[in-house]
């Protein structure tokens, strides 16, 4: 519990596992990168390999040989991502959703108790509660049902997680919560409010968390913030940009994550103490300084500039484990420069 507990007090920038493993990362290399925590999925890992099967094989943890910590996330969001593609199969009611997975044609439910139990069966350290996650750019009839039915969801969720498993007590395991409301800062402060009443270990910014302009909607993620304990888990979802997460923990957020981070070394941006670097511009081919000179990571201390972007050029996969490396470390730096800071 000593270690979960950090994640109240401190700041951790998560990077996306989303099936069990950082994209083009071996366990150890995601280590060598200072990266404590992880996000992985409750959706994706539901329709494969399946709960029952990670259970059986010791749970995630051992799966991946990774001893840090694991947060999985409840799968709302991807539950709304579908429902706006043209694969969307299924149906949502007050009691959960189903749907045809596009993977391979199996329907599925998610439901507040099926989620829990999901994530037991995954065993992450920390869980989070089934929400109603909708579009911003609602009207604030439809925001405030998604706020009703998010609270309702997360009322379920604690009760099963305690009736079922004995709960934090008995588990040793951390239970979050998601506060919707769109784009309506007094619904997020309601939404706040109510699962304060009920009772979690954190609360976390849902839905969007950039306008149609990419800004942060600070005024919403303030609304949240002034409505819950100092003492717990304040996570912005989905942030973001490194602007962004200075940003967002001055108003006091203090767990972060983004598959941009990841997604955006893989494509060839990298974000160095200079700036922003493009390696697969043309100036880069006679580069031979490394991706930061101010960079201790694999790629830095060891291939230059024009290396990387010859080996991107060319389609190699070491190059995306380079530039993966080098993104997770200087957003663990990063954090880890917030520390001293931290309310």
């Amino acid at each position: 519990m000593n270690d979960l507990n950090r994640l109240k007090n401190e700041y951790f920038f998560m990077p996306d596992a989303t099936r069990g493993a950082v994209r083009y990362l071996t366990t150890k290399q995601l280590k060598e990168t200072g990266t404590e925590a992880i996000v992985t999925n409750t959706l994706h890992l539901l329709i494969h390999p399946g709960p029952d099967i990670i259970q059986k094989l010791g749970g995630i943890k051992k799966m991946m040989g990774w001893d840090g910590i694991v947060l999985t996330d409840s799968g709302g969001f991807q539950v709304f991502s579908l429902i706006h593609s043209k694969k969307w199969q299924g149906s949502i009611d007050e009691d959960g959703a189903k749907f045809k997975s596009p993977r391979e044609g199996n329907t599925y439910e998610l439901t507040p108790e099926s989620s829990i139990d999901i994530q037991m069966k995954i065993g992450s350290d920390v869980l989070v509660t089934l929400d109603d996650c909708r579009k911003s750019d609602l009207e604030k009839e439809e925001a405030q049902e998604s706020v009703e039915r998010t609270i309702k969801w997360a009322k379920r969720c604690k009760d099963h997680f305690e009736k079922e498993y004995g709960g934090t007590k008995k588990t040793g395991k951390l239970l979050t919560c998601v506060v919707q409301g769109a784009n309506y800062p007094d619904l997020r402060a309601r939404c706040a409010k109510e699962l304060v009443s009920i009772g979690f270990d954190g609360y976390n910014f849902g839905g969007f968390v950039v306008d149609n302009d990419q800004k942060l909607v600070i005024d919403e993620m303030s609304a949240v913030i002034g409505n819950i304990p100092k003492d717990t888990i304040r996570y912005a979802m989905g942030v973001g940009k490194p602007e962004d997460i200075l940003e967002a923990a001055r108003i006091g957020y203090n767990l972060f994550d983004t598959v941009l981070v990841t997604r955006n070394a893989r494509h060839g941006t990298l974000y160095t103490s200079q700036g922003i670097v493009k390696i697969n511009n043309s100036s880069m081919a006679l580069d031979e300084k490394p991706v930061d000179q101010n960079c201790d990571c694999e790629c830095c201390s060891n291939y230059s500039r024009a290396y990387l972007h010859h080996m991107m050029k060319n389609g190699e996969a070491v190059a995306q484990t380079l530039a993966t490396i080098h993104n997770l470390t200087y957003y663990q730096k990063l954090i880890k420069g917030l520390t001293p800071v931290c309310p």
